[in-house]
């Protein structure tokens, strides 16, 4: 599927980071009612109960278990390849910067999860995917895998009728950053340019936490 050449417009992007902040207030809700609801004693930290195990199909044909990824830090963006603007302005934003960690030698993977399984096929992905950097793999699975790993991920998803039958998604946007052992090691922020995004994947790598 072909995106839009175009950069967004500046307020586009200012209204892509004032959602992504209204996402990123709603996570940090979701995740203290959750060790809130713990039982007392030894709680995990906040960003531990983010994430989990999964294992999708890819769009580069077989699977991806997240099991075999224990010991590399990764990146995972969740979204639908009928999103029509953010899903891939973002996903060309990140593969620009992983080609460019990749030019200086780092090495890290992105997976992007659809949260429309009903129409995002693993045929679908394959070709959605091919508009973008090879370091970024598209996942697929069924809808209750799907919303298992979103609900690991505490990443909201909304069905919103449209005209004629047809829907979109209102989603959570934010570019997970897990460290090497599969924990949460906090969100990769594309909004203030790709020194900093950088900077933290070089430290995500290095340590498997960000700055």
């Amino acid at each position: 599927m072909a995106t839009d050449p175009r950069p967004p417009s500046p307020a586009a992007r200012r209204g892509s980071t004032l959602i992504l902040a209204a996402f990123a207030l709603a996570l940090v809700g979701i995740v203290a009612a959750t060790v809130a609801f713990l039982p007392r004693g030894d709680r995990p930290s906040a960003l531990s109960v983010i994430g989990g195990p999964f294992r999708l199909e890819s769009s580069k044909g077989g699977v991806v278990d997240s099991q075999a990824l224990k010991g590399k830090p990764f990146l995972v963006f969740f979204g639908f390849t009928q999103c029509p603007n953010i899903c891939p302005t973002t996903l060309a934003d990140l593969g620009t910067l992983l080609d460019t960690f990749g030019a200086e030698g780092g090495d890290v993977q992105a997976y992007y999860i659809t949260l429309d399984p009903e129409r995002d096929t693993q045929a679908m992905m394959q070709e959605y995917m091919a508009s973008f950097t090879d370091r970024i793999t598209g996942l697929t699975g069924t809808p209750q895998q799907i919303e298992r790993v979103a609900r690991d991920y505490r990443a909201s998803v909304k069905r919103v009728p449209l005209p004629g039958g047809d829907y979109t998604l209102e989603h959570t946007l934010m570019v997970y950053m897990m460290d090497r052992n599969g924990g949460f090691a906090g969100p990769l922020d594309l909004n203030a340019g790709h020194a900093l995004a950088l900077k933290q994947l070089r430290k995500l790598v290095s340590d498997g936490r960000s700055t």
